[in-house]
């Protein structure tokens, strides 16, 4: 069969190893996941927390791959952004 296909017998057994690779699983379950986590937390969270709520579920993903799930489905998170406060400047004696 390797003949034929004009590979070697070493890449057709890794191929088959390979398979069962957890790269190839499905994330849908990850992404719903980051989804719901957003999205229950008043739309707040960013991927350093979401990240920490998964680990506590149990699941590990890294924080890139949380960006990428909340880039392609257009999740940001709110955050205040600051404002310029006008104190009264004391004046100190020397």
């Amino acid at each position: 069969m390797c003949k034929v296909l004009k590979i070697s017998r070493s890449t057709y057994y890794d191929s088959i190893k390979r398979k069962d690779n957890k790269i190839t699983k499905d994330d849908s379950n990850v992404e719903r996941a980051v989804i719901n986590i957003f999205n229950s937390n008043r739309k707040v969270f960013g991927t350093r927390r979401i990240k920490n709520h998964l680990n506590d579920k149990g699941l590990t993903v890294s924080r890139r791959k949380i960006a990428r799930i909340m880039k392609k489905y257009n999740l940001v998170s709110v955050y205040t952004k600051a404002k310029y406060k006008n104190h009264p400047k004391k004046l100190m004696k020397n």
